[in-house]
């Protein structure tokens, strides 16, 4: 059936029991399908290298006969021209989905926080720092971003009190989700591919206990523990007065974990989570030995390089573990004494710590920063150094390579007149 499609002639069409067309007369390719529901819906007939196609435009009346006819011509054109309709419109709908796919909110939800939970050790911070450091560019295409709209963050950022090596590590992190958009198909390119980053100072001091501060925290560390032991002492005389059983003294070295997870980070050179992710497994006293590991059986656990080390146990680390250690050991060295879990964190008895120490300043990281600047100034090479630190590279090491200056002095005296 053929006829100049209007809307009078298309409303006056009969709805059958079976799905029929009509084709319009003034343009060629152009028909209009009646179902059974009464939907009509709008085609293009149009043949691509011999074969018959056909391209689905639209329904009536949203698209009036009119409307239809101005799109059949363009899709004719097309057709002429030697253009797959169907692809194109395949085409058109990828790039439909993967621009809805590439605002930043939509590609860290679907795309990238399943895959950073499988491979981030971090994922959870990183993603939260994502989300709140990028929080007003979240509904807007990755796209956006350039170099020009990411200086204009950088500097807004140094205007707000922000350190260079702190901003460099934001745009890092959203250069990570740029390149992985890019790996998935929905970027074709990294907008930020050949940013440079600020400079910043690579070799500043860092935060290390001096040695008056290190007599400090250890006399702090040791008078916790007597007054746990005194006011242990103190309520099991209550409890015996009103005839109640006793808790158990605190017999041994350490009353509790604080003490011992301070003396390990500073003559290992710990991490705070490698200390609680600690073994007996890890731990051979004959050898003096300790090996933390590059992967491990808690969430999140391991190495921060996924790397395994091994350290050997000085006098005072073999001390603390040797004390520590009950026969038949296993499990978890410090495991947490109200759960029997993994630690988590233990900032409470930490603050109280440095507090009493008067180092409010000092954090529980900077212990290990004290074991790296005490082995460089006791003139270990620096090679050793990150050995022992499980630094991946030398250039994190050289921070340290200050505290030698008896190399520096050495060298610059061979060109004294």
């Amino acid at each position: 059936m053929q006829e100049k499609l209007t809307k009078r002639v298309i409303e006056g069409l009969e709805v059958t029991a079976k799905p029929y067309e009509i084709r319009d007369s003034t343009l060629k390719g152009l028909l209009l399908r009646v179902q059974p529901s009464g939907v009509r819906t709008w085609y293009f007939d149009y043949r691509h290298r011999g074969a018959r196609n056909r391209r689905l435009i639209g329904r009536y009346p949203g698209l009036s006969p009119e409307g239809a006819r101005d799109i059949g011509l363009k899709l004719a054109a097309k057709a002429a021209g030697g253009i797959d309709l169907q692809e194109e419109k395949r085409t058109e709908r990828e790039e439909g989905v993967r621009a809805r796919q590439s605002t930043l909110r939509a590609f860290l939800d679907q795309r990238y926080e399943p895959w950073a939970k499988s491979h981030l050790k971090t994922a959870d911070f990183q993603l939260a720092r994502l989300r709140s450091d990028f929080k007003e560019w979240l509904d807007r295409p990755m796209l956006d971003f350039n170099q020009i709209v990411i200086e204009g963050l950088r500097q807004k950022w140094k205007k707000g009190g922000m350190k260079p090596r702190s901003i460099n590590r934001d745009v890092q992190r959203l250069g990570s989700v740029l390149s992985r958009a890019v790996e998935c198909g929905v970027l074709d390119r990294h907008p930020l591919k050949g940013m440079k980053q600020l400079k910043y100072d690579k070799r500043r001091v860092p935060r290390f206990l001096n040695p008056d501060e290190l007599t400090d925290l250890r006399t702090a560390l040791t008078d916790r523990e007597a007054r746990m032991r005194a006011e242990r002492l103190r309520m099991n005389e209550h409890l015996a007065a009103r005839g109640k059983k006793s808790m158990p003294q605190h017999d041994g070295e350490f009353v509790d974990y604080l003490r011992p997870m301070v003396l390990l980070s500073l003559n290992c050179g710990l991490r705070r989570g490698e200390i609680f992710n600690l073994e007996w497994a890890d731990v051979d006293l004959v050898a003096k030995i300790l090996t933390v590991r590059g992967e491990g059986r808690y969430d999140k656990d391991g190495s921060k390089s996924s790397q395994s080390r091994a350290i050997p146990l000085n006098v005072e680390a073999l001390r603390v573990l040797t004390s520590l250690r009950r026969p038949k050991a296993v499990g978890l060295v410090f495991p947490n004494p109200d759960t029997g879990e993994r630690f988590t964190r233990i900032d409470k008895s930490w603050r109280t710590a440095k507090k009493s120490a008067e180092i409010p300043n000092v954090k529980f990281h900077h212990l290990r920063h004290t074991f790296a600047s005490r082995l460089v100034q006791a003139g270990v090479p620096l090679n050793t150094v990150r050995e022992l630190m499980g630094h991946e590279d030398i250039e994190t090491t050289m921070i340290y390579a200050h505290l030698a200056p008896s190399n520096l002095r050495d060298a610059v005296e061979k060109v004294a007149g």
